[in-house]
């Protein structure tokens, strides 16, 4: 797969053209900066899931909130993400703006996530879910090439982040 970066004032867009073969059946990672890196697996549909779901898992040095945001367009305002605090469920947030009042939590029957964690362990945060590729009225994570965002915070309070981080 080919990996293509887009910056943004401060939040990095990686996009990942994939080999879908290859994400189905291994694990794929991309190296988003020198102390993030990111696991994904693409799950078909099983007898237990009728839908393609994607499973993630962001390996960060430090101990602080840490997230993926999923973009149209490579921008983090009007992308929604998944960001995980150590000690809490990580949930889905619409990013409707850099600062923190516009940064919301999706509505209670959006929280879809599952095997959702965040953890801190060994000096790594490690924030791991597994999502539905397509649901209503969200980005959708399509087979081929996706916009992909990550962020990792300079401390456990959810807020600003690192520039280019």
């Amino acid at each position: 797969h080919k990996t293509k970066a887009a910056k943004e004032d401060d939040v990095t867009a990686k996009r990942l053209d994939d080999d879908e073969e290859d994400c189905i059946t291994d694990v794929c990672n991309v190296e988003l900066s020198h102390t993030c890196l990111l696991n994904y697996k693409v799950n078909t549909p099983t007898t237990a899931t009728d839908v393609n779901t994607i499973t993630f898992e962001l390996v960060c040095e430090g101990e602080a909130w840490i997230g993926i945001g999923f973009s149209n367009d490579g921008q983090m305002i009007g992308s929604e993400a998944v960001l995980g605090v150590p000690g809490s469920v990580p949930q889905k947030y619409v990013l409707g703006g850099k600062d923190n009042s516009s940064v919301m939590p999706m509505a209670a029957h959006k929280q879809t996530l599952t095997d959702a964690s965040v953890e801190y362990e060994s000096g790594l945060t490690i924030l791991k879910f597994t999502k539905t590729m397509k649901e209503e009225g969200e980005v959708e994570i399509r087979s081929g090439e996706n916009t992909f965002l990550y962020a990792q915070g300079m401390g456990l309070d959810l807020g600003y982040h690192a520039t280019g981080e």
